[in-house]
């Protein structure tokens, strides 16, 4: 009888045990969102950027211009190596020997491969100054993007045309901040240097 009533209050204890809400499990605590940690990035549509301020058209302009005496070297060129053909034809005469139609083709031959690598010179120079010139606007814009990431707490900057980003974060995206703040430089009157001696 003493077994069972000992067993009894065992059970009672249990039962009453099962009837209290266990105790949750302690759960780490959801971090606040923080702002974007340094070291995270923003990101910069450097075409687009270029397009808005109209600089895509202004190196367009330069890019041509400094293409201009280029291409009229080239011309110059062109024109003289067809004029080395046509009095090398003219003097073989109406009936040019097999030895004659053999010098014209290897000059043919020659001036041809001369004229190609002009034009290769003239292209690897006018990408050249293609690239100094879009490095030109990158350096203008590399400020002005920094100091917006910075102030955003992103310490790296990428452009999206080196790259292909995926991101459904459209805050990281400082184009528009940098067209706006280089747009307000542009407008801003320049002071006016003092002179301590008037």
């Amino acid at each position: 009888m003493k077994h069972h009533a000992t067993l009894f209050a065992l059970l009672t204890l249990l039962l009453a045990g099962c009837g209290r809400a266990p105790s949750p499990a302690p759960s780490p605590a959801s971090p606040p969102t923080p702002a974007p940690a340094k070291g995270g990035a923003a990101i910069l549509d450097l075409d687009a950027a270029a397009k808005r301020l109209g600089r895509d058209v202004a190196i367009l302009a330069e890019l041509k211009e400094a293409g201009a005496p280029i291409r009229d070297q080239l011309a110059a060129s062109q024109k003289d190596y067809q004029a080395q053909i046509d009095r090398l034809k003219a003097s073989h005469g109406a009936k040019p020997s097999e030895a004659d139609n053999q010098k014209l083709a290897e000059l043919t031959r020659t001036l041809s491969q001369q004229f190609q690598q002009q034009q290769q010179q003239a292209q690897q120079e006018l990408n050249a100054k293609r690239a100094a010139l879009i490095n030109r606007f990158r350096e203008e814009v590399k400020p002005v993007a920094l100091k917006i990431a910075t102030a955003k707490g992103l310490g790296i900057v990428q452009l999206k045309n080196d790259l292909a980003i995926l991101t459904s974060e459209p805050d990281l995206d400082i184009t528009d901040e940098v067209v706006a703040e280089l747009t307000r430089s542009a407008a801003a009157p320049s002071s006016p240097s003092s002179n301590p001696n008037p």
